[in-house]
């Protein structure tokens, strides 16, 4: 009992930092959670081929929390919440282990953006070992 309170009170304390999705080589997502409060999210597509020109969007905005719950209010009014796990797991691309990352529960972003489909990351804990 006492691990599990400890696991939460980490994660809800150090959520602040950079997170990136894993996902095939033409598309990347990234968000960085600055400990002001502010959010920016990354969205880039591109082709392997190079048959189309890349296209990138970014979105700002501020986001909260409440326990391991993050709420994140962009300025184009979309916006989405995640949960924070201390050990979000690899198999998602076909790899074993976990770091901390963040889980979706909710968002206004239409699903060609990917966020119901990939997990994000911390940048800084992620192993992509071979």
């Amino acid at each position: 009992m006492w691990t599990l309170a400890f696991a939460f009170a980490a994660t809800a304390a150090s959520v602040s930092g950079e997170y990136r999705s894993v996902t095939e080589t033409e598309y990347a997502i990234e968000l960085s959670l600055q400990p002001s409060g502010q959010a920016r999210l990354d969205f880039a597509t591109w082709e392997a081929d190079g048959a189309a020109a890349p296209s990138n969007e970014s979105y700002v905005g501020t986001w909260s929390q409440s326990g391991p719950v993050l709420e994140l209010d962009f300025n184009s009014g979309r916006s989405a919440r995640f949960q924070a796990t201390a050990c979000l797991p690899y198999s998602e691309f076909g790899k074993p282990g976990c770091s901390p990352g963040l889980r979706l529960i909710s968002t206004t972003f239409p699903k060609s953006y990917g966020l119901q489909r990939f997990g994000l990351w911390r940048s800084d804990s992620l192993q992509m070992q071979p």
